[in-house]
Parts: C-alpha cells; sequence; structure tokens
C-alpha cells in the first residue's frame, strides 16, 4: 500500500455496521464548534453504502452548539458531514457522544468505540502533520527546478519512515482490538480501494486475525476482492 493510500485512508467508504444490540439504543451527540464557518451551517449524519448513502440524523448549528438525538439498533460507523462533505469519521451507538470541532482538529469522545476510534486518529495525527511537511517540502525542490540528490534522498527515506511508523501504529491497533467494532473500521476503511492486490500490512493483521473478525461482512468483502487464504 502507498504511503497517501495509508496516510489518507479516513475517506468516503463503504457501510461498516456491526452487529445489531437487542432492541433499539438511544445516541445523543453533543457538539461545540470553535472554529470558522460552520456558524448557521448544517451537520448531517451519513452512513455510506457502496451504492448509495443514508443521512441518520441533521441540525443546525446554533451559537457554536449542535446536538443530535435518535435511536439506532447497531454500532454503525457514520461520518459527521457538512456541505455533503465528510468531516469526521464517528460510531453511532448507545451512550452520550461529546464532538468538538476546533481549528486544531476534531475530537470524539464519549462512549466504547468513538473513545477507541478518537484515540487511533489522535496517534495517527502527528503522523499526518509530518508526512505533509516532508512530502510539501520534496514539491517544492522538484518545481524550482534545484534538485539536491543527497536532499532528495534524505526526503524520501524520511517518508519511507513516517510510513513504517504508520504501519506499526496501524497493526498495533487492530491486532490489540480484534474484538472491537472500533478495528473492524480502521481496516474496512484502509482497504476501500477497489484494487485487489493484499499488502503486506493487511496480510499480517489477516494471518493473525480470530475467526469472529475474519467473519465480519465488511472483512469478508475484502478477504473475497483480495483473493485473501489464510494458511495455517
Amino acid at each position: 500500500m502507498g504511503a497517501l493510500n495509508i496516510l489518507r485512508m479516513f475517506c468516503v467508504t463503504g457501510t461498516i455496521a456491526a452487529l445489531a444490540a437487542c432492541g433499539r439504543s438511544t445516541y445523543i451527540i453533543d457538539g461545540t464548534v470553535d472554529t470558522y464557518g460552520f456558524e448557521g451551517k448544517t451537520l448531517t449524519i451519513v452512513e455510506f453504502t457502496p451504492h448509495s448513502s443514508v443521512i441518520h440524523d441533521s441540525c443546525l448549528v446554533s451559537h457554536g452548539k449542535f446536538g443530535m438525538k435518535g435511536k439506532t439498533d447497531d454500532i454503525r460507523l457514520v461520518f459527521l458531514c457538512r456541505d455533503d462533505q465528510p468531516i469526521m469519521p464517528l460510531y453511532l451507538e448507545s451512550g452520550r457522544v461529546r464532538v468538538i470541532i476546533q481549528t486544531s482538529g476534531i475530537q470524539c469522545s464519549g462512549t466504547r468505540q468513538n473513545d477507541l476510534l478518537s484515540s487511533f486518529l489522535m496517534q495517527k495525527k502527528p503522523l499526518d502533520n509530518m508526512y505533509d511537511d516532508v512530502w510539501r517540502r520534496r514539491m517544492e525542490m522538484l518545481r524550482s527546478g534545484s534538485v539536491d540528490r543527497d536532499i532528495m534522498s534524505r526526503l524520501q527515506d524520511s517518508l519511507q519512515s513516517i510510513v513504517s511508523e504508520c504501519e506499526n501504529l496501524i497493526y498495533s491497533f487492530i491486532t490489540s482490538n480484534y474484538n472491537e467494532k472500533a478495528s473492524v473500521g480502521v481496516f474496512a476503511m484502509l482497504t476501500v480501494n477497489p484494487g485487489t492486490r493484499i499488502s503486506t500490512l493487511m496480510k499480517r493483521i489477516l494471518d493473525e486475525a480470530p475467526e469472529d473478525f475474519l467473519e465480519n461482512p465488511a472483512i469478508k468483502d475484502y478477504i473475497q476482492r483480495a483473493g485473501y487464504v489464510r494458511i495455517r
């Protein structure tokens, strides 16, 4: 998997609905906004499927605050969207979720899966920033026409190092949380690309995964697309 694919994995993905809970549970989303461009805007909770999308809830941002409340019978990976554009993934599940949108980033916490996902994203963000910085310096050098081979080589080595660190983070998070829906969500977002070539990272994760993880519909879909076969 290429560097940009790894570090830009949180794009719009297919549905990742978890095992249904017994009955319908109540979710509550309390949000605050401390950045420009949200006041008066409509925020939506959208679940993306391979061929369509489902809006589960929506609200207006007023005086820097927003809130949603509803029922769900699944633990679902959804996206908080503004102007039909996803701005962050979160889990729709029983409980109260606190969302904070700031210039420095977005935080989501309060329920089991959202706490796990938010912790992972917070660890990943510095890697994103480092990658962006090195990539920008590399592109500026190429555009300037004054390419120093030694500097270019060091920049390329830095990019590879960041990618390796990101892969280690992904591997550690998923393998430590095989029984959590958040790990299924991260894996599925990583493998949303329709290409069928399985990466070394994905193979390592699948080779060590328990059967329950492999039987999740989102994981099974990838296994079929990639032609993965576990060798015992």
